[in-house]
């Protein structure tokens, strides 16, 4: 049987129908290399391309920080779905059922199905009621005042919670879901009597959140009429986490991976009606700033974002922050500044999409745009004012890495300011030691955390066994591999899985091995890793016979060493019958290596 109770034969007839560089290239922006495909890995932050796909061999590894595996491993990891999980989506993927036992789905996936269901249910409601002559009216009413199409309507899942304490709470426990569930969703409230539940959600039009799965993860409300909050998003569940979720990202996915350009909006309608208007590579937060976890997102997708945040203060300091979030991140990061009074929803429905697209070209690197508006600063104010924003210009300036456009940057501000250029020089070094000790745990921490792992062991062990995973080894090679000769655990654990996956050559079938040692915890880092690096040898088959020669040579020192230990061992104790055996072994062995008859041997142990 394979992982859970989903048996081998299904989990091999999936990967058989699934292609990995597809499904990878749903979540990872890959340009071709050689017979590969590379991009930035999704797992660590990394500004040159380290993460390597093989269509051929169905495997991924990433050089920078040691993670690989298969389809199942990439998707178990990027989504944080169960293996039986991702094994179920892919087999609808591709039309085979999986069946597993309830009895061995962890509480916690329970949990999560469960509220899965809940949400689905919930988002059926909204929309029923949205479709409804009477209860959807005013909704109706008010996305048509916003321009929102029915098709947008349907493809966005759009509905509306009406102005009732329990619509929802009879509605989902007639269906059979209990209180408690519900108020795990985060769809009910528990009252301050404490007895009982009332809606999250009450007179609101209501956007469904769904995650790259396509799962409704969560709920947006905003409200009608007048009320406080004007948005409430649901609360973090098992399901849906604020800070790591993007509005339309399902729908925007494909768009980005094609354009390799993704536009981040602060609102849903914002997003909404971009996508209505053809720009369809959009998302929206979901009313909390840019997060890490966010950046790492987009970074799978996307090698260029736009920030579009409203023109006033808070929508200025939305796009600050994210200075020093972008830095290091391998992404070319521009602001689009709307005209004073217009956010993305009215600009684009009122100047077309071909305006934005215009704003879009000439939109300042978000570098540019902080210098920009931290230069306004220092140009009013008080002296301290003004001392104070141009630290920040230079702090500013410190994230700019080329040296050349560095000191560029520093004349320009130099003259807009009116101050001496070498005065700015001068203030600059002693910022940037500041900003060093300010760094330096972090950074430490950080190279630490996505270093790649270090091969420790012999080189000919290595490359014997990368050759044997590029299918360079001939029979009679195979037939002198010894698991034993390995020192390297994951090595002689990948030469003994070698001697099990042979054809009737004797040759060893790789791809047969890729898919047993990519999920063997002793082995499958190394396997991929291996399997992926393109070392070169001048001649290949010059170098296993050495590699060969040189484990047999190092196996038989180490035998000579055992032996020896045992020898005087025996000597020690008196053990003579045993001693003169050893001490035959012992000669036996030496005479081997020196290649020379092992009759007539002079015994070693004292009579």
């Amino acid at each position: 049987m394979g992982q859970g109770l989903i048996s081998d034969e299904i989990i091999n007839q999936i990967r058989d129908r699934i292609d990995i560089a597809d499904i990878v290239s749903h979540h990872v922006s890959l340009t071709k290399a050689g017979q590969n495909l590379k991009g930035l890995c999704p797992f660590h932050q990394e500004k040159s391309p380290s993460f390597t796909v093989s269509p051929s061999k169905q495997i991924f590894h990433c050089f920078g920080c040691g993670a690989g595996g298969n389809v199942f491993t990439f998707l178990t990891r990027i989504t944080g779905g169960s293996f039986p999980e991702v094994v179920r989506d892919l087999g609808r993927k591709v039309g085979i059922e999986v069946e597993e036992a309830a009895a061995h789905v962890g509480p916690q996936a329970a949990q999560t199905n469960r509220v899965e269901q809940l949400n689905q249910a919930a988002a059926a409601w909204f929309q029923q009621n949205l479709r409804d002559a009477q209860a959807g009216i005013g909704a109706r009413e008010y996305l048509e005042s916003r321009g929102i199409q029915q098709t947008t309507i349907d493809q966005f899942g759009i509905g509306v919670a009406p102005a009732e304490w329990d619509g929802l709470l009879k509605a989902l426990t007639k269906k059979g879901f209990s209180q408690g569930d519900l108020a795990t969703a985060g769809l009910v409230i528990a009252r301050d009597s404490g007895s009982g539940f009332y809606d999250r959600f009450r007179a609101r039009v209501m956007f469904t959140i769904a995650d790259l799965r396509k799962r409704v993860v969560g709920f947006g409300g905003r409200v009608l009429g007048e009320g406080m909050p004007k948005y409430l998003n649901s609360p973090d569940t098992p399901l849906f986490k604020k800070g790591q979720t993007l509005f339309a990202f399902d729908h925007a996915r494909e768009a980005i991976a094609r354009t390799k350009t993704v536009i981040v909006v602060e609102g849903y309608f914002d997003a909404i009606a971009l996508h209505q208007a053809g720009i369809t590579h959009t998302v929206a937060t979901l009313g909390t700033a840019l997060t890490p976890e966010h950046i790492q997102v987009l970074r799978r997708f996307a090698t260029n974002v736009v920030l579009l945040f409203d023109p006033d203060a808070a929508g200025v300091r939305a796009a600050l922050r994210g200075l020093d979030l972008f830095v290091n991140s391998g992404l070319g990061v521009k602001v689009i500044t709307l005209p004073a009074g217009d956010d993305p929803d009215t600009f684009v429905r009122k100047e077309g999409p071909g305006a934005f697209v215009r704003l879009e070209e000439v939109a300042p690197s978000l570098l540019d745009y902080a210098l920009d508006h931290s230069m306004k600063q220092a140009e009013v104010g008080s002296l301290e004012s003004r001392i104070r924003s141009v630290d920040e210009v230079l702090r500013i300036l410190q994230q700019s890495e080329h040296p050349i456009e560095r000191e560029e940057r520093i004349r320009v501000v130099a003259e807009r300011l009116g101050i001496n250029q070498s005065r700015l020089i001068e203030r600059y070094p002693a910022l940037l030691i500041q900003q060093k000790k300010r760094a330096v745990a972090p950074r430490a921490q950080t190279a630490q955390g996505s270093s790649a792992p270090v091969f420790k062991g012999l080189p000919e062990e290595r490359d014997l066994v990368l050759l044997l995973l590029h299918g360079k080894l001939s029979p009679a090679d195979v037939r002198r591999l010894r698991p034993e000769a390995f020192t390297v655990a994951a090595c002689r654990k990948l030469v003994e899985l070698a001697l099990t996956h042979l054809d009737r050559d004797g040759r060893i079938g790789v791809r047969p091995l890729l898919d047993v040692a990519v999920d063997d915890p002793d082995c499958g880092a190394l396997s991929t890793e291996l399997s992926l690096r393109d070392d070169h040898f001048d001649d290949v088959q010059a170098h296993i016979k050495a590699c060969l020669e040189c484990l047999d040579r190092k196996r038989a020192e180490q035998d000579l060493r055992d032996l020896i230990a045992q020898l005087k061992t025996a000597e020690r104790e008196g053990r003579v019958e045993d001693a003169r055996r050893l001490n035959v072994q012992v000669n036996e062995l030496r005479m081997r290596k020196a290649g020379t008859p092992t009759a007539g041997v002079v015994s070693l142990v004292k009579e």
